[in-house]
């Protein structure tokens, strides 16, 4: 799978795309080879653009100490987050690797659905105690590699629904081995878990209000914008 990233990544130079350009060769392309080059530079920009973000806030640290949290400053739970960085180094300590996910075709991990769903404690709740510390949850749909539909689901707040295409700034920018999440005891969850819990809170609605900017091809084949 890394050649063929590799090899795509050559065979179209996308370095001086614009994002525009990007977003439209990922919803309306039939080329595989492009579509998966253009959905890697797609998330490496992403993540340039997140790290840049988070280093701007760290020097403004002392400012911010004295406000409270945006509750839309992180992505997804700290645990996703975390995996990107300190998980690789952990790997690589002979019996501290967590178990291998079962290797997949390249074909299969493209086409490959799969439902995640983890706690979730917001920013602005992180320091309360006891009772007054609400647990939420964070729900993942991985469309082959990348985040398809991403909800959060808090205790006296309203559903937040996100779509990739729609809502990318404000979704998790890792890929689905970056995020931990398959190697993670109990976090993986049934398709009919996921859908009825969208379903309960308006996802669907949602999804047909912005049917014209969804980025994932199973999303499009769902409706009925391309073939299956």
């Amino acid at each position: 799978m890394a050649q063929r990233q590799a090899a795509a990544g050559k065979k179209f130079d996308l370095a001086k795309w614009k994002y525009a350009e990007l977003r439209d060769a990922i919803n309306t392309s039939c080329d595989v080879e492009l579509l998966e080059a253009c959905r890697e530079e797609f998330h490496r920009r992403l993540k340039v653009y997140h790290a840049w973000k988070s280093k701007n806030k760290k020097r403004n640290v002392n400012e911010r100490q004295t406000k409270q949290p945006e509750s839309n400053e992180e992505r997804a739970p700290q645990y996703v987050m975390e995996q990107d960085g300190g998980n690789k180094q952990k790997q690589t300590k002979a019996g501290n690797a967590p178990p291998a996910v079962p290797p997949r075709s390249a074909q299969k991990e493209e086409a490959s659905q799969r439902y995640f769903r983890i706690p979730f404690v917001r920013p602005s709740d992180q320091h309360r105690d006891g009772e007054n510390k609400k647990k939420g949850w964070w729900f993942a749909h991985f469309d082959g590699k990348w985040i398809s539909r991403q909800m959060e689901l808090h205790p006296d707040k309203q559903p937040v629904l996100l779509l990739a295409g729609v809502d990318d700034m404000q979704m998790c920018e890792l890929s689905m081995e970056e995020t931990g999440l398959t190697r993670k005891r109990g976090a993986e969850i049934l398709e009919q878990e996921f859908e009825r819990e969208w379903a309960k809170n308006g996802g669907d609605m949602y999804l047909k209000a912005n049917a014209n900017k969804v980025s994932s091809k199973n999303l499009q084949q769902k409706l009925g914008i391309v073939g299956k």
